[in-house]
């Protein structure tokens, strides 16, 4: 498959169901659209549109399927771009009328004056069914009160094991997924990475086994981080921690509410670096992250001060720079992301090239 797919190629892409995949096909005629979708079984539906005074109105099929199709189109046509889209659902009597309140319930559309639904794609995206494919995963864990080390912070969820988050790259033709380290299985690749020089320069971790093991060892125990395996179409090729803010070293360093959340990143594979793949896995990354707590306002990081180029691909996630600020080992930025500019400003897509 080519790196970059044109938009009438079919693209797997998650499923509404948990876990599965489908395929869809976008046709774009400049005056109507048509979105094939290919559905789990072999069996298939279809989303159209035409443009109406500025406006892209949607059909999709009066049934269950319908809503999956529908899923999957309002996918297609914003994954890719931060334009933002005026989607409408065409009238909705009849056997519609149950997709239409379904639709209402989850947030994904939104009544207009005309007396159609107006479907959001800053909700649509934080809807968690779609890219989390573990049961019950985004859904708030109930809330009670511990203390760490002196530090007062909820009681977190226990952590998941296997995939956690799917997401088809349409620019890359392919899907990107995240899954839980296993620190037997994964220890040869995880020494290698933190051995490389490119890694090393950022997280001073170089190696043997034996302290690459106790390393992963401490981190899938730590009840506060989630040790990561980025992975595309299979392959293996970053490793990412998510972290709790409050009960990490971060934490004393601004005030830390109770679900903000942080993140480090080492990628392994030189085939996989690049403007391509930043605009693939960082956003993926934030989105996995705001999706898995519904409670997630923010987002911190901790770049070194002087890393220029990782400060300029936050500065295009969204990252507001907050202050530097010095840990034992390095003079650091803090930077911070809302969820509201993530979601409101469709940063889970790639900004368009500049000239």
């Amino acid at each position: 498959m080519n790196a970059r797919q044109k938009p009438d190629q079919f693209s797997a892409t998650p499923d509404l169901s948990r876990g599965r995949t489908a395929a869809w096909r976008l046709e774009d005629t400049g005056g109507e659209v048509r979105i094939g979708i290919g559905l789990p079984g072999g069996e298939t539906a279809e989303v159209t549109g035409r443009r109406e005074n500025g406006q892209l109105v949607l059909t999709p099929a009066p049934s269950v399927q319908g809503l999956e199709a529908l899923a999957r189109a309002v996918e297609a046509l914003t994954a890719s771009a931060r334009e933002d889209r005026s989607l409408v659902l065409a009238s909705g009597g009849g056997a519609n009328s149950a997709l239409c309140d379904l639709l209402v319930r989850q947030g994904i559309a939104l009544p207009a004056e005309d007396g159609r639904l107006r479907i959001s794609a800053r909700q649509f995206w934080q809807v968690p069914d779609f890219w989390l494919p573990q049961d019950g995963a985004g859904t708030a864990y109930p809330e009670r009160h511990i203390l760490t080390e002196g530090r007062r912070h909820p009681r977190r969820r226990p952590k998941p094991s296997g995939t956690v988050y799917r997401r088809h790259i349409p620019w890359l033709g392919g899907e990107l997924s995240f899954r839980t380290v296993d620190p037997e299985a994964d220890l040869a690749t995880f020494s290698r990475w933190m051995n490389d020089p490119r890694v090393d320069e950022i997280w001073e971790d170089a190696g043997s086994f034996h302290a690459h093991r106790a390393m992963l060892e401490e981190k899938s125990g730590d009840p506060h981080i989630l040790p990561l395996f980025a992975e595309f179409d299979g392959t293996p090729f970053g490793y990412f921690e998510v972290y709790w803010a409050k009960e990490n070293r971060i934490g004393p360093h601004y005030d830390a509410q109770d679900y903000d959340r942080g993140w480090h990143v080492a990628i392994g594979e030189d085939a996989y670096r690049g403007r391509e793949w930043i605009t693939a896995w960082l956003p993926s990354l934030m989105h996995f992250i705001f999706l898995d707590d519904p409670r997630t306002a923010r987002i911190v990081g901790e770049p070194r001060w002087t890393h220029v180029q990782q400060i300029r691909n936050l500065d295009r996630a969204g990252f507001a720079k907050v202050k530097h600020f010095d840990f034992p080992h390095k003079r650091a930025l803090l930077v911070m992301l809302l969820r509201e500019r993530f979601f409101s400003d469709r940063l889970f897509a790639p900004e368009a090239p500049t000239a």
